[in-house]
């Protein structure tokens, strides 16, 4: 949680040892137990299921349209390059993540990650015209439009998903697939696209917890609106406003109305 809100503060360790570790521990929480931490790789790991959970939790408050998976790399001030691959999920006027990898070594390992078991249409570039991670893609539930590659075209799976593409549905919609990248631009104009953190680890930890605090904002503005729209669809006194919690009993007939509530014929609904 200190590390998280370290990132979405943007503190340093020592403004995160001075400003946050009261707040968060209750206690003051020296800068160097904190690097320790983040230097972990079980951080980066536990950083990532917090992620994903945050991620389903989204998907119960926004409807996704469909899915997108592409990857970009984060730089630290040695020129040291990481790679993250992000799984998002387009909903009509939001756009949320529901996994990350930092795995590389081939296509499939990062999407086999990053991507969780879901359905409906999943877009990716011509990176990911690779026969095994479209039938993994297939095996989570998706229907994966992946752009062609021209210097590939073996494989069942990639047959499979070229006929799909080749519709003129799946062409058009592939043109949405800008809205899915947008989430590295929010990253890298809020927080920049480099790290002063030297060790690997800790880039990991720092950009997992800049997309946990992505999502978090998403969840906070979910919650605001639910509540907006219960407080303006409340039951209000006609007289001064004020928002009343009323028993259902009082809305059977012939039930005495106590003193200083209007009657059930005076109460109004307002929009």
């Amino acid at each position: 949680m200190l590390i998280a809100l370290k990132e979405f503060d943007k503190r340093n360790l020592r403004e995160a040892e001075a400003h946050l570790s009261r707040l968060v521990c209750k206690e003051r929480v020296d800068h160097s137990v904190i690097a320790y931490w983040e230097n972990k790789p079980q951080m980066a790991l536990l950083v990532q299921k917090l992620i994903g959970i945050a991620g389903a939790m989204l998907d119960k408050c926004l409807s996704s349209l469909f899915s997108f998976v592409d990857a970009t790399k984060f730089t630290n001030w040695t020129i040291d390059e990481i790679d993250v691959t992000l799984c998002n999920h387009i909903a009509q006027r939001a756009v949320y993540p529901v996994g990350i990898s930092f795995k590389k070594g081939s296509v499939l390992l990062p999407v086999d990650e990053a991507v969780p078991a879901g359905a409906g249409i999943l877009y990716a570039d011509a990176g990911y015209d690779d026969n095994k991670t479209i039938g993994a893609l297939f095996g989570k539930g998706y229907i994966p439009i992946v752009c062609p590659n021209k210097n590939r075209w073996r494989g069942f799976y990639r047959h499979k998903a070229r006929k799909l593409y080749r519709m003129r549905e799946h062409r058009l919609g592939y043109r949405q697939r800008g809205r899915g990248e947008s989430v590295f631009g929010s990253l890298t104009n809020c927080y920049g696209d480099r790290f002063t953190a030297i060790n690997l680890y800790a880039m990991q930890t720092r950009i997992a917890s800049r997309v946990l605090c992505y999502q978090i904002k998403l969840l906070i503005r979910c919650q605001l609106v639910h509540l907006a729209l219960i407080v303006r669809h409340a039951l209000k006194n006609t007289v001064d406003g004020r928002i009343l919690s009323l028993p259902a009993e009082l809305f059977q007939e012939n039930h005495p109305v106590p003193n200083g509530l209007p009657k059930v014929g005076q109460l109004r609904l307002e929009f």
